[in-house]
């Protein structure tokens, strides 16, 4: 499932729900950029960015449909 990120989402809960996710947990830029948010190296980044509203405000939260219950509280 492909949804928008909530411009105000709690990125330290976010990458703690990601964790729990039985599937893969994904933020997609506008750019085309993917981050898979079970990765240190794209926790990192994402914590980055979390300092350019800009650039998270218009990324794409992806999820598997069974993770929807735990991602639901980070989509626009």
């Amino acid at each position: 499932m492909k949804n928008r990120l909530k411009p105000d989402a709690n990125i330290a809960e976010l990458l703690k729900d990601a964790k729990k996710c039985k599937g893969e947990v994904t933020i997609t830029t506008e750019d085309g950029d993917l981050l898979n948010l079970k990765s240190a190296l794209s926790q990192y980044v994402l914590i980055v960015l979390a300092g350019q509203p800009e650039i998270l405000n218009i990324a794409s939260l992806n999820y598997d449909d069974e993770d929807a219950e735990k991602m639901k509280f980070y989509i626009a």
